[in-house]
């Protein structure tokens, strides 16, 4: 059959100019090496399809290489990178070296993966980290010669392994000659779509943008009308049509079609009119197509409707001729297929089914499939869903199973639990479901709690992950138990607040084989109990069965791989138990040891918590520079290993946020805790958007930081961390602002929080120091401002002053003396506490700068001048503090020193509250630290303060080569900031931009001779 083209097909396209320009404009920016991404939103029907149509016939004359692939509703098929698997086709059609070349991408064609024996669950985590890069790497390749445009249709219908790696595309668009365009129906996304929050996050990329298609007006509707109507109605009814479809194209089309048979009052009634004016046999024929999804096979159609070919044509005929159906082109694999022109035109078709009907259709298909070979595109998932909705149960069973088994192979971990679950949903109403299945109900159960696990739900991976547990001690292996029991209690390790049944699970573990000889099994059944003791800050009986470990595995070769990661693990407990008895060289010693014990073992979660352990080692000594190394080293890994969000990853990235943070590398503070481009769980999400507060809030961004902080507050955690972290932004955005009462109430609900629920029967957090520093800085603010009595905010101020020295005493975790951080923070409550005495002392404001000197270089060094952030604010305090007294003229000297030192941090660091600060006590002072006001911008600054200093260097002619040197940034940094920059301003060149910049007052003319 020759397709028949739909209504709409061959006319101009009406309105949409805006939108239009935009994309052509994104074109023309990738044509020169500035990649976009553009998210187009819009209702069902308002005609996202053809303004795609447009632009891919822009960008084809452009000569674009243009690639399209479509998400379909598959139900509960849960087919994994549908649109993907299409558009690696058609790259592979067109430029099939690529594809030879990136072999990874063999899991996006049908068939094209290598089966193998390995299960869910069994480090496949790297496997999709490179299906990902394959993917990127490809368009970065084909792109080198030609640019191209990448489609992907109805997003809202897409898999979490499509969205997963549609983030990752637009993350990373850099410069590549590419636009990757995104449709989507707004009207479709409920509040729990899970599409909704990763548009939230890929909107704050600044290469992507989205369009909003909104309806047409109605001048533009009566125009469409007009033109799909060609001259068939009166000018009433064109009217009529075009007021009735509100400006939905789809509908305009639809009324237009159903007009000689009447105009119905809905869209559902529109749909529904036209299927019953077709001819029974037709009929018959769409309801069967409607079960089989939006595209059917005409092979599976002759089949389930008995029709003789002849009929069967002439329906399909009829259901094209009435642009129900499409034809579409004939492929090797599938045939000869037919696709609903609309999804919803399928719905109300399906929807129409009766009861009976519909589940005797899906068994029919489910029959078909059944016959195909295994590994036939995606049979498994197809096949389970129509045997469940065929209510043929034990196949629905069996092929669950292998469609978990498929979405494994194919690095879909979303997919693989949705089967794995619904599998184990059917287990008890199968007969001898074992031997249906091919597995055993722990197993499938196993594979569910990794699935969930990977996919960023941890107490969904908890609950799945006890109830495999249950079933292993059923089996009575206690080797099996002890392996579960191990896992499990890693899982609940990820949690605060579940130390405790922790603690049992991990003592199960060790008792089912601590009579067995000793080997592996024994081995990591002692290093997670070690594990588990310490997170309970039980260290005696921590480092007693930390030291068995080595005793297990003293008599076995450290080449045995499970053995030598047993014995890393154990040496990472005992470091932290030398590190909080005082002994931070043995504990650097024993980590030595560990690393490449870890790394030969290939357990991966190992070496990475021996990366994490050296790095706090390092930032608790005040090293600052040593442990930015070693958190980089160990992110480094777990990128490319693809586990930056595992557990241990998370821990590496977001300690890595804090030492760049209290080094005054706010630049890279900012982009590591920036997870736009990233699809994480809300635990992954929390608490790394909480330490990006920090940086957030230290420059003045209260407005959004603000916005987000109460988010976070809402979000039911209780991750220390992120209490702390919210704590300590909340707090000192509100000081900044001049909201003492906010910022008491903040802080000593944060302290609260640490204190209560699952930190009760802790020893006190180190972090509380911090809290009660500033919130000491509150009490005082509010006598300055004369809102609260001075012996009232006294009373309080010294009891949280004691709360800090108790913590000081007794917190948790040490490092046998208080680190140099700690020390910093009670030095400053001592400081703070002489404000809200009205006594403000300039000696113990010079003792906080010297206490916060580790900021400035590694404790134990010659102390240098003050260039860290907390020793400015000290610096501002203690010119302060000399005014009050009335030094004004006898110490205008030191005064003025402290202020332009205060300053020249400030703005390096870009520090904007505190600038304005130090400028307010200087005017106070009759001190001008400026010669001249420098040009500021005209609007809101949309350059971050690392994007101007690679463009400054550029406006004096350097290349990103030598700007990369000064900064200490590679020369590819320098060219995604210059990517920015130039998006930002809407500049097509460097030059272009710096000229820009300058115009709007970004930057200032360089001085002559500098």
């Amino acid at each position: 059959m020759r397709p028949v083209g739909r209504l709409g097909v061959g006319i101009e396209l009406v309105g949409r100019h805006v939108e239009v320009k935009a994309l052509a404009a994104a074109l023309e920016r990738a044509a020169v090496g500035r990649p976009t991404g553009v998210l187009l939103a819009g209702d069902a029907g308002v005609g996202k399809s053809r303004l795609v149509a447009e632009a891919s016939e822009r960008a084809a004359a452009a000569g674009f290489t243009v690639l399209v692939g479509r998400c379909l509703d598959t139900g509960e098929s849960a087919l994994p990178y549908l649109p993907f698997t299409e558009i690696v086709g058609a790259l592979a059609a067109a430029r099939p070296e690529l594809v030879a070349e990136h072999t990874a991408l063999r899991h996006l064609l049908p068939g094209g993966f290598r089966r193998t024996e390995q299960r869910p669950g069994e480090h496949r985590e790297l496997g999709q980290l490179q299906v990902f890069d394959a993917v990127l790497s490809a368009l970065a390749d084909l792109t080198s010669t030609d640019p191209a445009l990448v489609v992907v249709e109805d997003l809202h219908w897409a898999d979490r392994s499509s969205r997963d790696l549609l983030v990752f595309l637009l993350s990373r668009l850099t410069g590549q000659r590419l636009v990757v365009l995104a449709t989507y129906r707004s009207d479709d996304l409920h509040r729990r779509h899970p599409l909704r929050g990763v548009l939230s996050e890929l909107v704050r990329l600044p290469a992507v943008e989205r369009l909003d298609l909104s309806p047409l007006d109605q001048t533009e509707a009566l125009r469409l009308v007009r033109l799909l109507a060609a001259g068939t109605l009166s000018e009433a009814a064109l009217h009529t049509a075009a007021r009735r479809s509100e400006g939905n194209a789809f509908f305009a089309e639809e009324l237009v079609s159903a007009s000689a048979d009447g105009m119905p009052h809905g869209l559902a009634e529109v749909l529904v009119a036209r299927v019953e004016g077709l001819p029974p046999a037709t009929q018959r024929v769409l309801r069967i197509a409607s079960v089989a999804g939006r595209r059917v096979r005409h092979d599976q159609l002759a089949a389930v409707s008995g029709l003789d070919v002849d009929e069967l044509e002439q329906a399909l005929r009829d259901a094209a001729t009435h642009h129900v159906l499409v034809a579409e082109e004939s492929s090797p694999t599938s045939g000869d297929t037919y696709l609903f022109r609309h999804e919803l035109l399928r719905e109300a078709i399906y929807h129409e089914l009766l009861p009976g009907e519909r589940s005797r259709l899906h068994a029919a298909y489910a029959a078909l499939l059944a016959e195909l070979p295994p590994g036939t595109g995606n049979r498994a998932a197809e096949l389970a869903h129509h045997a469940m909705a065929g209510h043929d149960l034990p196949l629905a069973l069996a092929a669950s199973v292998q469609a978990a088994n498929e979405a494994n192979e194919r690095e879909a971990p979303a997919e693989m639990l949705q089967h794995a679950e619904r599998a184990i949903e059917l287990w008890s109403a199968v007969p001898d479901a074992e031997r249906v299945a091919g597995v055993d109900e722990g197993t499938l159960t196993r594979w569910a709690a990794w699935g969930a696990s990977a996919t960023g739900d941890p107490d969904r991976g908890i609950a799945l992950g006890r109830r495999a547990l249950e079933l292993a001690e059923e089996r009575g292996d206690p080797f099996l138990t002890s392996s579960i029991a191990r896992r499990y209690t890693l899982r609940l390790l990820e949690l605060a607040g579940r130390e405790r049944e922790a603690l049992a699970a991990a003592e199960r573990a060790l008792a089912v084989v601590a009579d067995k000889p000793p080997g592996e099994h024994l081995a990591w059944a002692h290093a997670v109990l070690a594990r588990t003791l310490l997170r309970l800050d039980r260290l005696t009986d921590a480092a007693r069965e930390a030291r068995a470990v080595l005793d297990v595995t003293g008599t076995m070769p450290d080449e045995a791989s499970a053995m030598a990661s047993a014995k890393a693990y154990a040496l990472t407990v005992l470091a932290s138990c030398d590190e909080y008895n005082g002994d931070a060289e043995s504990a650097r010693a024993r980590l030595r040891k560990a690393k490449p014990l870890a790394r030969s073992s290939g357990n991966l979660s190992v070496e990475l918590r021996v990366y994490y352990i050296g790095g706090i080692s390092l930032l608790d000594a005040g090293r600052l520079d040593e442990a930015v190394d070693e958190f980089a080293a160990g992110e480094a890994r777990a990128a490319a290993t693809g586990l930056t969000w595992s557990a241990d990853g998370l821990d590496l990235r977001v300690a890595h946020v804090i030492a760049r943070f209290l080094r005054g590398d706010w630049d890279s503070a900012e982009a590591a805790a920036e997870i736009a481009g990233e699809s994480v769980s809300a635990v992954v999400a929390t608490r790394l958007s909480a330490a990006g507060m920090l940086p957030a809030v230290a420059r003045g961004r209260f407005e959004p930081a603000e916005r987000r902080l109460a988010e976070l507050r809402e979000f039911e955690s209780v991750d220390e961390q992120v209490i702390l972290f919210v704590g300590q932004a909340g707090g000192e955005a509100a000081l900044w602002q001049g909201r003492p009462e906010r910022a008491a109430e903040l802080l000593s609900q944060a302290l609260d929080a640490l204190a209560s629920g699952p930190f009760a029967d802790f020893a006190p957090q180190l972090g509380r120091i911090m809290l009660d520093s500033l919130a000491i800085g509150a009490e005082a603010d509010l006598v300055a401002v004369g809102r609260k009595p001075v012996a009232e905010a006294t009373r309080a101020a010294r009891a949280l002053l004691a709360d800090a020295e108790r913590t000081a005493r007794d917190g948790m975790p040490r490092a046998g003396e208080l680190g140099p951080e700690g020390l910093a923070w009670l030095c400053r409550a001592r400081a703070e506490l002489t404000r809200v005495e009205g006594r403000s002392d300039p000696q113990a404001w010079s003792e906080v700068v010297e206490a916060f000197g580790y900021e400035a270089g590694a404790p134990g060094t010659a102390p240098g001048p003050p260039r860290g952030y907390r020793q400015a604010q000290a610096l501002l305090r203690r010119a302060e503090a000399r005014l009050a007294a009335g030094a004004a003229h006898a110490a205008a000297g030191p005064v003025e020193a402290d202020l332009r030192t205060a300053l020249e941090i400030a703005e390096r660091l870009g520090a904007g509250p505190l600038e304005r600060a130090v400028l307010a006590m200087a005017e106070r002072a009759g001190l001008r630290l400026r010669d001249a006001e420098p040009a500021r911008p005209t609007g809101p600054d949309p350059l971050t303060p690392r994007e101007r200093s690679v463009l400054a260097l550029v406006a004096e002619g350097g290349t990103n080569r030598q700007v990369g040197q000064a900064l200490f940034i590679s020369e590819k940094t320098v060219s995604v900031h210059l990517s920015r920059v130039m998006a930002k301003l809407g500049a097509a060149s460097r030059t272009e931009a710096v000229t820009i910049a300058y115009s709007r007052g970004l930057l200032t003319a360089p001085r002559v001779g500098g």
